[in-house]
């Protein structure tokens, strides 16, 4: 198909844009908008420190050094009553102003040939509102599990009411708490 152009019809010719001084002034406006926005952004991401990745979530198992661990219960001791069968002079006594006491129900799993060396001591809770909470009790305190053994373990901490997202820890893992443990 061929296209005629007759001789005769007029020919348009299309002059360059250009932009007075008014009408560029209108376009540097957004880009300056633009650039101050991407500016800011930047250093917010820059200045803020990095937020922590959150823990495993309540109930998912989490990997530990020689196996895997799952949290099962974070259960307020104000809510329930619970008291170890031999007595704990410590869990007889008020919780101090502002805290809450919350038994954590731990499940651990050893995976590896030299098992899993299980300490008590080496798990803290952190969050927000919160220094390092303390450990009161736990059963056992301290444990070497074999090569595909599971123990359960309770562990006793003290934590700020207000305090919130918290995360068990150890060394080599993080759990969520969750809210459930939060008593008003």
């Amino acid at each position: 198909m061929s296209v005629f152009l007759s001789p005769t019809a007029p020919v348009t010719t299309r002059e360059p844009t250009v932009f007075g001084p008014r009408r560029r002034r209108r376009l540097q406006v957004p880009l300056i908008g633009l650039g101050a926005l991407f500016l800011t952004a930047a250093v917010i991401v820059i200045a803020v420190p990095e937020v922590q990745a959150e823990g495993t979530l309540l109930g998912a198992s989490g990997t530990v050094s020689g196996g895997i661990a799952r949290i099962n219960g974070v259960i307020p001791l104000e809510s329930d009553g619970w008291l170890p069968e031999e007595p704990a002079t410590v869990l007889t006594e008020s919780a101090a102003d502002g805290t809450h006491r919350v038994r954590i129900i731990l499940e651990l799993t050893a995976l590896e040939a030299e098992g899993l060396e299980y300490s008590a001591n080496d798990f803290t809770i952190t969050g927000w509102g919160s220094v390092k909470s303390r450990l009161l009790w736990a059963d056992p305190e301290s444990a070497l599990i074999a090569q595909g053994e599971v123990i359960t373990t309770t562990q006793v901490f003290e934590i700020p009411n207000q305090a919130i997202d918290l995360i068990l820890g150890t060394d080599a893992a993080r759990f969520a708490l969750g809210t459930g443990h939060h008593t008003g």
